[in-house]
């Protein structure tokens, strides 16, 4: 008997400790998908081509094409954001720019069209043009092209990779782009926006543009990023078993 609380007196601490470790896990986790599958996680990622578009995996890097300018292409996340805090860090090669390669958050899963219809469901977003880099903010007025906060640009590194960080929080009310380690420029989040998704593309119409994009990885942290986090669970029923076992 007295082994038997013995065991219950040790066993309580450590379920205790195990399961503020995996919640924390839980929350604090990132994602990082460095693209090793030959194929998408379907469950992180959607991607909506048309016409010669297309993509794949090789060395670690996917890349999306776009070759033909009525082909377009759309890497989306697919979960709505509008009520969520969380990271995007993306590591991309810019050197088959075609006219631009954006990433940032759009308002529905649209396939790639023409550009008014895009456009007017544009939210915060960054882009790289052959010139230099700009930022969009969230609409004005809902379902409007949204504008170019001034002073907001600069300069980058041509036909090499780049890392933008993309910081949406709904708490602060902000989002917040870093291009290198520096900030770019700092929006403020429309609460009226209802649906917020995160997407990246070389070329989003079907009436102009063309592009590639290679991307070395997209790491998802915050609180936001705790959907994703399946991993601690597995690693916390793991350990129990092992105890239970003793």
């Amino acid at each position: 008997m007295k082994t038997k609380i013995f065991k219950i007196k040790i066993l309580l601490p450590l379920i205790c400790l195990l399961t503020i470790i995996f919640l924390s896990n839980q929350v604090l986790a990132d994602f990082i998908d460095e693209f090793n599958s030959p194929n998408l996680d379907k469950k992180v990622w959607e991607l909506k081509t048309v016409g010669k578009a297309s993509y794949k995996i090789e060395d670690g890097v996917l890349k999306i094409e776009s070759p033909a300018v009525d082909s377009g292409a759309m890497l989306y996340h697919p979960r709505n954001l509008q009520d969520e805090d969380i990271i995007f860090e993306i590591k991309v090669n810019v050197s088959g720019l075609g006219d631009n390669i954006s990433m940032g958050f759009i308002a529905a899963l649209l396939e790639p069209q023409v550009n008014t219809e895009i456009n007017n469901n544009i939210e915060s977003t960054f882009y790289f043009v052959p010139a230099n880099w700009y930022i969009k903010q969230d609409p004005v007025v809902i379902g409007e092209k949204p504008p170019n906060p001034p002073g907001m640009e600069g300069d980058y590194k041509k036909a090499d990779w780049n890392i933008v960080e993309i910081d949406f929080s709904t708490s602060a009310g902000k989002i917040t782009f870093y291009i290198n380690g520096k900030e770019a420029g700092q929006v403020d989040r429309n609460k009226d926006v209802k649906e917020r998704y995160f997407y990246l593309t070389p070329d989003p119409y079907t009436s102009h543009y063309t592009g590639e994009v290679e991307i070395d990885y997209i790491k998802i942290s915050g609180p936001g990023s705790a959907a994703l986090a399946v991993e601690p669970e597995g690693k916390i029923a793991s350990i129990w078993g092992q105890i239970k076992g003793r």
